[in-house]
C-alpha cells in the first residue's frame, strides 16, 4: 500500500511540474512542448519555402502529405493558424483526426 501512495505522490508531483511550466517542462527528461514546436516549425518553414519557390517560378504549388502522430498534427494546426509558440496548456489543440482519418491544412 505504501508503494501505491508513493507512486501516486510522484505522479502528482510530475503532473504539477508539467502544469506549472507547460511549454518548458521536459517530462521524464524528454522533449518540451517548446522544443517540439520548434522542431515541427523547422519542417513547416522548409515546406513554406518550397511553396514560395513554386509561386515565384510560376509552377503549381506542391501538395505535401505528412503521415504522423497527433502531436505533430496539433503543432501543425497551430503553425497553420500563425501561432508559433504557446504559453499555456489550454492553447494546445484538443481536436485530432481519429485513427485512419486525416486533416487538411490549406
Amino acid at each position: 500500500m505504501a508503494a501505491d501512495a508513493q507512486a501516486t505522490r510522484l505522479c502528482a508531483q510530475a503532473l504539477d511540474a508539467w502544469v506549472a511550466d507547460f511549454t518548458g517542462h521536459r517530462p521524464g527528461g524528454g522533449e518540451s512542448v517548446q522544443a517540439f514546436m520548434q522542431r515541427v516549425a523547422a519542417v513547416w518553414d522548409e515546406l513554406g519555402d518550397v511553396v514560395r519557390d513554386d509561386v515565384l517560378n510560376e509552377t503549381p504549388p506542391t501538395d505535401t502529405l505528412w503521415i504522423t502522430h497527433a502531436g505533430v498534427i496539433r503543432a501543425a494546426t497551430l503553425l497553420h493558424r500563425g501561432l508559433r509558440q504557446i504559453t499555456r496548456a489550454d492553447q494546445w489543440p484538443t481536436a485530432t483526426p481519429g485513427f485512419g482519418q486525416w486533416t487538411v491544412l490549406a
